[in-house]
């Protein structure tokens, strides 16, 4: 369920592009200082995306500073941390965790097992520290897999999950913009799972998992109504949030990002599809 939420190069200036990259290296900075090489394996845009939202938001004080990191040993490169780059560091652990778990209990990938073993002990200090936000991740994921299970469970059911945990990791604050962010958090994250299931439905066709658009009449080059109608809920409830710094990163990355995996995905599908054709009409001719 990563890494949808990007930005879209093409259309930011190298200017924002900086600026982004500088809070991506400063939460990959934070990863590996906190929790280690297996913590910072597990960076991802979802989590950036919502480090610049609330940076935006709250508008806390930033340190930058110019450093080189393992990834890049030679020439050094800015970062950008704020007070919220530590909350975006544990939930990204706490997130891959789950990922990893999944990844084991569903398929059996030894990877998984390894990388959930990896992360346990960091997870239980995210927990510690974190405790509401980590109590959702579990529950809504337990809750997910059974409805994975359920041959007759309502497909949206898992959709309406993924976005009751995300409400909870954005809405960080008791505050006025609360409600705000909960409802951000939980339209985007109904966006991201069905968007997951129109990427991965070819593959889980094949291997016989779990995926909501067959028992909704859909395949998935036919999804992008349903797609737009939460991630449409998640801009207009943006749109409305008093935000300046980083806005048109952000835009950038709902209205273009978001459907990168999405765009891909067709024209995969369109060129096997001449492919095929081609293939059959030589096979025909011949």
């Amino acid at each position: 369920m990563f890494g949808y939420v990007r930005p879209y190069g093409a259309d930011l200036s190298e200017e924002e592009k900086k600026r982004y990259k500088a809070v991506y290296c400063g939460l990959c900075r934070v990863l590996n200082e906190k929790y280690g090489l297996a913590g910072r394996m597990g960076l991802n845009f979802d989590m950036t995306f919502l480090l610049l939202l609330l940076s935006s938001l709250y508008e806390p004080e930033e340190a930058r500073r110019e450093t080189v990191c393992p990834p890049h040993p030679v020439k050094k490169h800015p970062e950008v941390i704020t007070s919220f780059t530590e909350y975006a560091a544990g939930m990204t652990v706490a997130l891959t965790y789950y990922k990893a778990l999944d990844d084991w209990e569903d398929e059996r990938k030894a990877s998984g097992k390894v990388y959930s073993d990896l992360l346990k002990r960091h997870y239980q200090t995210v927990k510690a520290q974190w405790p509401r936000p980590c109590e959702a991740i579990e529950s809504c994921i337990d809750a997910i897999h059974e409805v994975e299970k359920d041959p007759k469970a309502q497909p949206e059911r898992a959709a309406d999950l993924s976005g009751r945990m995300l409400s909870v990791l954005f809405a960080v604050k008791d505050d006025y913009f609360q409600p705000h962010m909960a409802a951000l958090g939980y339209y985007l994250g109904k966006f991201i799972y069905m968007m997951d299931a129109a990427v991965d439905y070819d593959q889980d066709m094949k291997k016989g998992c779990f995926n909501p658009l067959p028992a909704m009449d859909l395949k998935p080059e036919d999804a992008g109504d349903m797609l737009r109608q939460p991630l449409g809920q998640a801009a207009e409830i943006f749109e409305g949030l008093p935000l300046v710094q980083d806005v048109n990163i952000m835009r950038n990355i709902l209205y273009s990002g978001v459907w990168q995996s999405y765009n891909e995905m067709l024209s995969r599908k369109k060129n096997q599809e001449e492919t095929s054709q081609q293939t059959g009409g030589e096979q025909h001719g011949h």
